[in-house]
């Protein structure tokens, strides 16, 4: 049956930066390219504690009813941990976006200490964000990854839960 995983992330439509490692995850893990059963549809927060924005749940509400005569929808929230380890603000935040996640039947992507860090294996500077996916998506990058870094159960340091995630997704719907 086919199916829709809603990627909501927090980078903003016009920088798509955190869409654009997912994404690249998604083609060579699970090879959506092929798929015909597959639809990644992108919601993009536009930054960081936006997640309950009136704007971001209405499109995801939105693309929910839209594709549902075709088969169901994940939502995939994604979050950075930030420096949740040494910051009690960003532990909290984080805590409450997990919780708002298991509320409403989201399910809770997050990436220690941030997306690039897990990816890059290094933070960027914010006004570099946008630059630094594209050369990613264009040198391929994705190909040399550790796939295992993605499969963390607990959150550490240059990890993420991704796959586990993604997992999930692929195998609830076929």
């Amino acid at each position: 049956m086919p199916f829709q995983i809603i990627l909501v992330v927090e980078a903003n439509p016009n920088s798509r930066s955190d869409f654009v490692y997912i994404n690249s995850i998604l083609k060579e893990v699970y090879d959506i390219r092929s798929r015909n059963d597959v639809k990644i549809s992108p919601v993009f927060m536009g930054g960081k504690g936006m997640y309950k924005n009136k704007g971001v749940v209405s499109e995801i509400n939105n693309k929910v009813k839209e594709y549902s005569y075709l088969g169901n929808s994940h939502v995939v929230y994604c979050f950075d941990t930030d420096k949740y380890d040494v910051n009690p603000s960003d532990k909290s935040a984080l805590r409450e976006e997990e919780q708002y996640c298991d509320k409403n039947g989201y399910l809770f992507v997050w990436f220690c200490h941030d997306i690039e860090e897990v990816f890059l294996g290094k933070s960027v500077h914010k006004n570099e964000k946008t630059d630094k996916s594209k050369q990613y998506s264009v040198s391929n990058a994705v190909k040399s990854l550790n796939l295992n870094k993605f499969r963390a159960a607990s959150i550490a340091k240059g990890r993420s839960n991704l796959l586990l995630i993604l997992d999930k997704c692929f195998n609830i719907s076929q």
